[in-house]
């Protein structure tokens, strides 16, 4: 059996500091950002594997934007906290309960950046003190794993682009697990049968559902909608029975579309399942 997994980027932190010009674009992603991979061999668990380091730099400034906007968030609450501990004002305040709120203010993955230290209450006090500062050092180890992700792989004869596409690709998997427990769609569950063959059979046809939905999507690839927006987009759909004031015949008629159904609907040539 085979394999392509991702391992913790301290797990090859040498590699996080190769510069970016050493990396090389493999493909443009469904968002149209740049996805760029630097290939090379490195151990992981006793084993030398081929691995591959990826950059995203829409990633990338969506992981540091979230990054600035905690870390400002958790600033400002040490702030806070610094001055009502500084304030003669309010209860008095022992040294377990201060790092107590100290901890739920700082998020764990920032434990390494932003450090504390909490001084036992002077003499005529009734409050400890609080100091903290970012560790610059960490910060910047921080930073270089914005965007990246450390691929390793038993395949060393597969190309780059491959290596990093399959393992993109393991969202597809998620998403048919998702499907066959979805209750309206293909659910696998609950399976009404007690013989074997009867089992096989009910899964057998929720995996043939699967396909045809997967296959309804690599038809409709071009729209670039996920799984989930083409399904919801394809429900909205609507179709009503109207009736003639004059002759009381009854048509079936298609409910308003927005422009994207409209365009779907054009497409599969849905018209044709109408019942006229």
């Amino acid at each position: 059996m085979s394999f392509v997994g991702s391992a913790k980027t301290n797990q090859a932190e040498e590699l996080l500091d190769v510069p970016l010009s050493k990396y090389e674009c493999l493909y443009k992603n469904s968002k149209g950002n740049k996805i760029f991979g630097y290939r090379t061999k490195h151990q992981f668990y006793g084993t030398e594997y081929t691995t591959v380091i990826t950059y995203n730099e829409g990633t990338y400034k969506l992981q540091k934007s979230t990054y600035e906007t905690k870390k400002s968030r958790i600033i400002d609450s040490l702030e806070d906290l610094q001055r009502r501990l500084e304030s003669s004002k309010g209860k008095e305040r022992n040294r377990s309960s201060v790092e107590r709120e100290v901890a739920g203010i700082i998020l764990k993955k920032y434990n390494s950046v932003i450090k504390y230290e909490i001084i036992d209450a002077l003499e005529g006090k009734k409050k400890p003190q609080l100091k903290f500062w970012i560790d610059e050092e960490n910060e910047k180890k921080c930073e270089k794993t914005f965007g990246k992700n450390v691929l390793f792989t038993d395949k060393q004869k597969w190309q780059t682009k491959k290596i990093v596409k399959t393992y993109n690709s393991k969202n597809l998997v998620e998403d048919d697990f998702k499907l066959l427990n979805d209750h309206l769609l293909v659910p696998v569950g609950p399976v009404y049968h007690h013989k074997d063959e009867n089992i096989r059979v009910h899964v057998f046809l929720a995996m043939v559902g699967l396909l045809f939905y997967r296959y309804l999507a690599w038809e409709i690839k071009m729209y670039g909608f996920s799984m989930k927006k083409l399904i919801e987009k394809l429900s909205e759909i609507k179709i009503a029975v109207v009736q003639e004031k004059e002759s009381k015949k009854s048509k079936i008629i298609v409910e308003e579309m927005d422009t994207k159904q409209a365009s779907l609907f054009s497409f599969l040539k849905m018209e044709k399942y109408l019942p006229y």
